[in-house]
């Protein structure tokens, strides 16, 4: 048997709604959106680096590599540790 998850993310709306998106409730929700972030602006900074050396390309790559890597650790830690029963409206009013 295992554990129970421990959960960094909630609905932002009830259940029923067309809109699935997801908050933060943890603090370690938030870190994911700040390991995004970062993964974002050291990819842009490694786009800009290259485009001052003549190579856009390669810069791109980077780019769009290291958002992906970013985008991918959050959706994935949001599917693992997201509650998509509670709204983050209960998690508030439990806190």
């Amino acid at each position: 048997m295992s554990a129970p998850q421990e959960i960094w993310f909630a609905r932002r709306f009830p259940v029923g709604d067309a809109r699935s998106s997801v908050a933060p409730v943890h603090w370690k929700g938030w870190m994911m959106f700040a390991v995004f972030l970062a993964c974002m602006a050291v990819g842009a900074l490694g786009f800009a680096l290259s485009a001052i050396g003549g190579k856009i390309i390669w810069g791109l790559v980077v780019f769009a590599a290291l958002t992906a890597m970013g985008a991918g650790m959050l959706l994935i830690s949001v599917v693992q540790h997201g509650d998509q029963q509670r709204t983050v409206e209960e998690y508030k009013k439990n806190a």
